[in-house]
């Protein structure tokens, strides 16, 4: 069941309604302002400079037994690592703005496609392809929507706003993913993106999310929860492992275990690594609460931290998931923040959730 909005109920509620595939669109929405980044303050040992000169990525390192670290001798022993530059998979893509919002009374969600500005497609495709959104809401039964096809241009508006009836507590358990996709001359999805609804509410939200390429990954990818501390007085960081969620399920009817390996580099070298407990997951969580401390002399001042997350079988086969860098110059919004936000307040310890890369 669903139905078509005209333009003149754009700003107001459906009336409750039962059925769980409730969806409409509304055209000629109000354009929206889009939040505006926070600035940066120094800290005391000059943390945040680290990144803007860390131009290579350490894509592996070897693992080592629960809670050991490891520190580079003064003869500058070799590490087991495999050294990447920066891929052309990681170019920018654009980015497609979007509007959230949640109505209580008639417990709905209504999420509006406003427009996709920036975006790249394959030269082959000409000047003008038609390009459209898919939306995924990924709950335990995927709910899929997609936009009216639009020709392709710098900035191409959608105004077009889906309604769906479902309960808030279901809906903060899960994330809200879109495939940027081409409909002509051929069918193909060029990027996605996605979000939590973790924070979803009746306070109406935008949001610009930046396009990356489609991965080979489902679309519910795992989540870290990551505490970090800057403890100025006993000259270190401290990291917490808390918990992740929307972990990968087994094809097996046993449940996959998971754990986390974390380094520290410092000037482009990896100067300590750890990692924690192996751990079962339940309902697609696992919940660590372990600290890491990882001690900063004067002269370490580049400091970024590589976090991967993995999984292990039965037949003890290790699987990589995904990874976050910490760092100012991530490319995860979240973690830049927190890592701002960690070296300039010292002492305060900084608790944020974190979407992990593929790649």
């Amino acid at each position: 069941m669903y139905q078509h909005f005209s333009p003149d109920l754009s700003r107001r509620f459906l009336p409750h309604c039962e059925t769980k595939t409730l969806y409409g669109s509304v055209c000629d929405l109000r354009t929206s302002k889009l939040p505006g980044s926070p600035g940066l303050s120094k800290s005391m040992l000059d943390l945040t400079t680290s990144s803007q000169r860390f131009i290579q990525r350490h894509d592996s390192f070897s693992s080592v037994p629960s809670s050991s670290s490891s520190r580079k001798n003064s003869q500058g022993s070799n590490r087991s690592l495999d050294t990447i530059t920066l891929s052309g998979d990681e170019r920018d893509l654009g980015r497609l703005n979007v509007k959230l919002f949640y109505n209580s009374s008639a417990e709905q969600i209504w999420i509006t496609i406003l427009q996709c500005r920036d975006i790249s497609w394959p030269s082959s495709y000409g000047d003008t392809p038609t390009i459209s959104i898919k939306g995924i809401l990924t709950l335990s039964k995927p709910i899929h929507f997609k936009s009216s096809a639009k020709e392709g241009s710098n900035a191409i508006e959608f105004m077009e706003t889906f309604v769906f009836a479902i309960k808030l507590q279901n809906l903060q358990a899960v994330r809200l993913a879109f495939k940027i996709q081409t409909q002509t001359p051929k069918k193909k999805t060029i990027g996605e993106c996605s979000l939590s609804l973790r924070t979803l509410s009746t306070q109406e939200m935008d949001y610009s999310l930046e396009i990356i390429p489609p991965s080979k990954f489902s679309v519910c990818q795992a989540e870290l929860e990551l505490g970090t501390c800057f403890q100025a007085v006993n000259s270190r960081i401290q990291l917490q492992i808390l918990e992740a969620q929307y972990l990968p399920s087994s094809s097996t009817p046993l449940a996959l275990s998971f754990f986390v390996k974390v380094g520290m580099f410092s000037s482009g070298e990896l100067i300590y690594k750890k990692k924690t407990r192996l751990l079962k997951a339940s309902s697609g969580r696992v919940k660590w609460g372990e600290t890491m401390i990882f001690p900063l002399i004067q002269t370490e001042k580049e400091i970024v931290f590589l976090i991967k997350l993995y999984s292990r079988s039965s037949v003890r086969r290790k699987h990589f998931v995904g990874q976050l860098w910490i760092s100012e110059d991530s490319n995860n919004i979240e973690a830049v923040n927190q890592w701002k936000e960690t070296v300039t307040n010292p002492e305060k310890v900084v608790i944020k959730w974190h979407k992990l890369n593929p790649s």
